[in-house]
């Protein structure tokens, strides 16, 4: 069978494996014979050991596959056929000063190569080399040269002539690579038609938002360097969404429904709907007021549930029936954080944060890249916050030493979910 490979180099390896087979089992020892396929100038190196180089001189076009198919019963295209090569190395033995030990490791790979002119796949098994070829086969035989040729082979070499022979090993064949098909003209002229789809039969159908996630930290006190990702539809308590779907006004999505992802507990959020059903959209209104975070009430669709990831969907009750769920992120609140005003200190240094939704033990705050430490106390010292049970406020201390004089962004972030940054000015006594 023709041996095809995609790489010359995994000839040269099995050859190589052969030849260091033939040393490591050679008797006596030949231990300081040291092999490699690099140009016969690099092995000059005094290093004490034997250097036998198997170095890829030539390579040529082998005639007589050039027009014999090699797949298939009579001649093909160029390109269907693959390239038959003659792969001509150069074998070198190299001492600087051990005469002795050059002739025994050409001894060696001479007689290993006379010894198997054929290399199969069986043999490449049996000497543990499968890792470089497939199956196949190819010959590997001595060149026979004369004094002559091979001076003036080595004249093309920057070093001086060494003892050496030339090796052949062929057949081989190199697949041609498969043409890449013509690119195809765009259309020039598309028809496009759209139907309404009859509301009675129609399925209800949200669809994912596009909302933004602001990150609960920043790496600098720079505004600039504020930034945001997509993420689900978010929203704070007292604000509105507009959520897009297909088929809402339809008796089977009359209802809208809000769980947490995983839980088996259900609300029934309908009456946070706003205006006349749409086909397309529905708008939302969730309560201003929270749920309280100790205890979770009032439930929706009463109040706000606190801060956390939920999923939306529409559905009715009498018949059953749920359309996909959505996901969407409930963000906690700041009332008094913005620019303008900025948030200032009180006279004892204490800075308060009026909004709604914060859970103790799960409010994190940081002041620019400074992370501030909760504290269960009532009065927070330097560097601590703490929640008021009712999660409608927040007060904070500088830490110490101070941070030097600017604005520094107010980052609050409850169970995952951000709220919107404020800023601090940082006044120095």
């Amino acid at each position: 069978m023709a041996w095809s490979t995609p790489d010359l180099a995994d000839i040269t390896n099995v050859i190589k494996g052969l030849l260091q087979t033939a040393l490591d089992s050679a008797v006596p020892s030949a231990s300081n014979v040291k092999i490699s396929c690099n140009s016969p100038d690099s092995a000059r190196t005094s290093d004490g050991y034997c250097h036998l180089t198997l170095y890829l001189l030539h390579v040529g076009r082998d005639p007589y596959w050039r027009n014999t198919p090699v797949n298939g019963q009579r001649p093909q295209l160029n390109n269907a056929q693959p390239l038959s090569l003659n792969l001509s190395y150069l074998l070198t033995a190299w001492h600087d000063t051990d005469f002795a030990s050059e002739q025994r490791a050409m001894s060696i790979a001479l007689q290993a190569i006379h010894s198997q002119p054929i290399v199969t796949h069986d043999v490449i098994v049996a000497d543990s080399l499968t890792q470089w070829l497939p199956e196949g086969e190819f010959t590997v035989s001595i060149e026979a040269d004369t004094i002559e040729e091979m001076s003036r082979l080595w004249q093309a070499i920057t070093v001086p002539i060494r003892l050496s022979a030339l090796i052949r090993a062929g057949v081989v064949f190199i697949s041609p690579v498969k043409p890449q098909p013509a690119p195809h003209l765009p259309p020039l002229v598309a028809n496009l038609s759209v139907e309404p789809e009859p509301a009675a039969t129609g399925t209800p159908l949200l669809f994912a938002g596009g909302g933004v996630i602001m990150p609960p930290t920043l790496e600098s006190s720079d505004p600039a360097s504020v930034t945001s990702s997509a993420g689900p539809l978010t929203a704070v308590g007292g604000s509105s969404l507009v959520v897009a779907g297909n088929e809402l006004a339809i008796p089977a999505a009359a209802q809208l429904f809000l769980r947490v992802p995983g839980g088996a507990t259900e609300w029934d959020v309908s009456a946070w709907r706003q205006g006349a059903p749409e086909s397309g959209r529905t708008t939302i209104a969730l309560p201003t007021t929270y749920a309280n975070p100790a205890n979770g009430l009032p439930a929706p669709p009463t109040a706000t549930p606190v801060p956390g990831i939920y999923n939306l969907s529409v559905g009715s009750t009498a018949p059953s029936f749920r359309s996909n769920t959505i996901p969407i992120a409930i963000a906690p609140r700041v009332d008094n954080v913005a620019i303008p005003p900025q948030l200032q200190p009180s006279g004892t240094g204490l800075y308060a944060v009026a909004g709604a939704g914060f859970v103790p033990g799960s409010t994190i705050v940081t002041l620019g890249s400074i992370p501030l430490i909760h504290t269960a106390a009532v009065t927070p010292v330097a560097g601590q916050f703490t929640v008021n049970p009712a999660g409608t406020a927040i007060s904070f201390m500088l830490p110490n030493p101070t941070p030097a004089a600017g604005n520094y962004p107010v980052l609050i972030q409850v169970n995952g979910m951000a709220a919107s940054p404020g800023w601090v000015v940082v006044v120095l006594p």
